[in-house]
């Protein structure tokens, strides 16, 4: 079995954390870029990059337009 690799990150007074490179590098977050965080029913944080879509690029109902 492989072995989980486990960062920390420090909060920081204004309640910011810089995550961790591996992280960063692993999701292909970069500066500017948002995250997802998703509480999960037995307590855990889910961070996940998102996805975000213009409204422009949008339908009527909130699902992305072909271009």
């Amino acid at each position: 079995m492989a072995q989980k690799k486990i960062f920390t990150a420090k909060m920081g007074p204004k309640g910011q954390m810089t995550l961790p490179k591996e992280i960063r590098t692993a999701l292909q977050i970069e500066e500017g870029d948002r995250v997802l965080l998703r509480i999960e029913d037995d307590g855990k944080v889910v961070l996940e990059k998102a996805i975000i879509i213009p409204a422009s690029k949008k339908d009527g109902f909130g699902e992305a337009t072909e271009t």
